[in-house]
């Protein structure tokens, strides 16, 4: 009689066992048992053709990488400069399906990645590779002109950002504000322009004030970056007068309350306010009036700390004021604790 065979395609472990075969025709009948274990599988990956992924800078990309094997493989991933890339960080996150997905793709992204499935039998390897689309300069993320202000401090440091990207890579250059030009890398002076396109001023003067003007450009286009700087000729770090803790109790009688924030320093402090539900009151807010904070109808649930912080370019300070019902007893025990848990500012008032 013909032999019969029967064919089990990609057995793994859950095909383990006894297998049975019957033969039957009007003479009898007959079976064969046959057991069946599976051994250990070497990890392998599909479609591991090499492939290329191209994207534009800023976009995130993912590379797909899945693997069969007994046991499950585990899936690493190596970087174009030879490093295992970890599970997760600012840059990188491995999916629970083995894909690698980059955040923001940069030039310094650009390479060959390689998949490494891996068990207790060995490895299997599937190469992808990364490539930048052609792109028009970009400054601080920022194409075509952009402007900021900088504020410096006189005999201090003061440095310009000019993150520079494109492809290919731009030609960067610095003019400052009497013309001249810095190319990268520049260094004369008090003045150094680094590989990565920042400008560092050292000893910064009054005299130094002015607009430099960061430039980009490479065939398919330019970007610029206008810096206005400006130096503070005397500097005083924010301070409040003593003291810097206040105690006020709320008055119902339908007027508006005014809450003090008047620092002293220079440049001049920017003034933002922190409520008692930790809402933040940036400057500008309609509540402030040259930095006061400004309570309407006050009633006893605006009871709490209001703080004042100041800061300008050498430092921070900070001004507590308490809006006290006067017949609370357990609102003193809060603002006796407050005092303590602050007693290590250089301006906590005595009471």
């Amino acid at each position: 009689t013909p032999s019969r065979q029967h064919t089990v395609s990609q057995m793994g472990k859950k095909d383990e066992g006894d297998y049975t075969c019957y033969a039957k025709n009007q003479l009898g009948k007959d079976e064969r048992k046959v057991s069946i274990k599976v051994g250990p599988n070497a990890p392998k990956i599909g479609y591991k053709s090499p492939s290329v992924v191209t994207v534009n800078l800023g976009q995130s990309v993912q590379l797909s990488c899945t693997a069969t094997g007994d046991p499950t493989p585990r899936i690493l991933w190596i970087s174009p400069r030879q490093e295992v890339i970890p599970a997760s960080s600012n840059k990188f996150q491995i999916m629970e399906d083995g894909s690698l997905v980059l955040k923001k793709v940069t030039l310094a992204d650009e390479g060959k990645y390689a998949c490494v499935a891996r068990n207790s039998v060995g490895d299997d390897v599937k190469n992808m590779e990364i490539e930048v689309e052609p792109q028009e300069p970009y400054i601080n993320e920022k194409k075509w002109k952009s402007s900021l202000k900088v504020l410096g401090v006189s005999y201090q440091t003061v440095l310009l950002d000019c993150k520079v990207e494109g492809k290919p890579e731009p030609r960067v250059w610095w003019v400052s504000p009497y013309g001249v030009s810095l190319t990268v890398p520049y260094r004369g002076g008090r003045f150094t322009v680094h590989q990565n396109g920042s400008l560092e001023l050292r000893g910064a003067r009054k005299t130094d004030e002015g607009k430099y003007m960061c430039k980009a450009q490479n065939p398919l286009g330019e970007a610029s970056l206008l810096v206005e700087l400006q130096v503070a000729s005397i500097a005083e770090k924010p301070i409040f007068a003593v003291p810097n803790i206040e105690i006020i109790p709320i008055k119902q009688d339908g007027k508006e309350m005014l809450l003090e924030c008047t620092a002293r320093g220079k440049p001049n402090p920017e003034l933002s306010w922190v409520l008692p539900n930790g809402t933040i009151l940036l400057p500008g807010v309609r509540l402030q009036r040259e930095g006061n904070l400004i309570i309407q109808n006050p009633v006893l649930m605006n009871s709490g700390i209001y703080k004042c912080n100041a800061k300008n370019a050498l430092g921070t300070d900070f001004k507590s004021t308490y809006l006290q019902n006067k017949h609370s007893i357990i609102n003193q025990i809060v603002i006796t604790w407050f005092c303590i848990k602050n007693e290590t500012n250089t301006h906590i008032a005595a009471f």
